[in-house]
């Protein structure tokens, strides 16, 4: 799969929202709408130095911002970007005085969301050192003190906030992306890595396989033995595929009975052996009060003209062949010569 850009992904908003870029927009009006003004202000009265460097910041910030809402690698490193962001802080108290010191602390909770928890830190400690040489240069002992303490009640807190939001972030995702019964990953996870892979096998040649399989006569083991005993089936069953697939394979329950294994750069001749393996492999199992339960599988590799949906369709109707010529077999889909094959045991 191609990689996407790192530099997108450590920043922890645009993780939140998927690396869409989508809190961008408006954070890019409130940055223009605020330091703008500010940075026309010192220029005008004088603060040359002062002036610029908000100016450059602005600029460098909008030209980041633009490019992940479009998706494109960051022109400037998100890291110099904070840099900048303190050091317009810090040159605001050297040079204007005392009354710049409220900036500290939106510009650390700005960064604390920015920014992963170390990265934010180091960042927020840079700051803190700061500022807080410039309080207790200026400013009495008690009055320095409070300032310490309050900026680092400040930081602790809002770190302690974002360590919360991240789990629950980490277990949304999880549980949007999941079957719940099973843990296999869901029908809408299918439908973006289907993409990828057709995007492999057309950009760089990367041959993908999809292995369908249903377990055979599974409405009849809900009527028998219930439906409680029919999820303990499907649950067991996902834990022995996952056992028996590499790491870099996935599994997608589609339907009730019905799921999805999906072997990137994987050709068809190496598809047929675990596929052939793992309907061994299930029927071998005591998945039912030591009652054999047997699978058919529908194989169909990816080729340049396939469709995520023609891709779908083709290995649906190998396994559809599969349980019409017996069941507990493989079957796949030939797309040179658009017919179903028996794939021998």
């Amino acid at each position: 799969m191609p990689a996407k850009n790192n530099s997108q992904y450590s920043l922890r908003l645009n993780t939140y929202f998927d690396g869409k870029g989508r809190v961008f927009p408006l954070l890019s009006l409130i940055i223009l709408a605020v330091f703008t003004p500010l940075a026309i202000k010192n220029l005008i009265v004088g603060e040359h130095a002062l002036g610029a460097l908000i100016l450059i910041f602005v600029c460098a910030f909008i030209a980041d911002a633009n490019a992940l809402i479009k998706g494109h690698a960051l022109p400037i490193h998100e890291h110099i970007i904070a840099t900048l962001a303190i050091s317009c802080v810090a040159l605001s108290l050297f040079t204007l005085g005392a009354g710049t010191i409220f900036w500290v602390f939106p510009v650390s909770i700005i960064i604390s969301f920015a920014f992963p928890l170390a990265t934010s830190i180091l960042f927020n400690c840079a700051l803190l050192l700061t500022a807080t040489t410039y309080v207790f240069l200026n400013y009495d002992m008690a009055d320095a003190l409070r300032f310490f303490f309050a900026y680092l009640l400040t930081a602790c807190s809002v770190h302690l906030l974002l360590k919360h939001i991240d789990a629950l972030h980490t277990l949304l995702k999880e549980e949007s992306s999941k079957d719940a019964l099973t843990g296999a990953l869901n029908r809408r996870q299918l439908n973006l890595f289907l993409k990828d892979a057709l995007a492999n096998k057309v950009h760089y040649h990367y041959d993908s396989t999809l292995i369908m399989i249903d377990v055979d006569h599974f409405k009849q083991i809900n009527d028998v033995y219930g439906h409680a005993k029919g999820d303990e089936v499907l649950i067991n069953l996902v834990s022995d595929i996952r056992e028996q697939i590499r790491e870099t394979d996935l599994l997608f329950r589609v339907g009730g009975e019905e799921f999805v294994v999906l072997l990137p750069n994987t050709d068809l001749k190496t598809a047929q052996k675990v596929a052939q393996k793992l309907r061994a492999n299930i029927k071998s199992l005591a998945l039912l009060d030591n009652q054999t339960i047997t699978v058919s599988l529908g194989l169909c590799a990816s080729a340049d003209d396939l469709t995520q949906t023609k891709w779908m369709n083709c290995a649906d109707k190998a396994l559809y062949a599969a349980k019409q010529r017996g069941r507990d077999r493989v079957c796949q889909y030939n797309l040179h010569h658009n017919r179903i094959e028996d794939v021998a045991a």
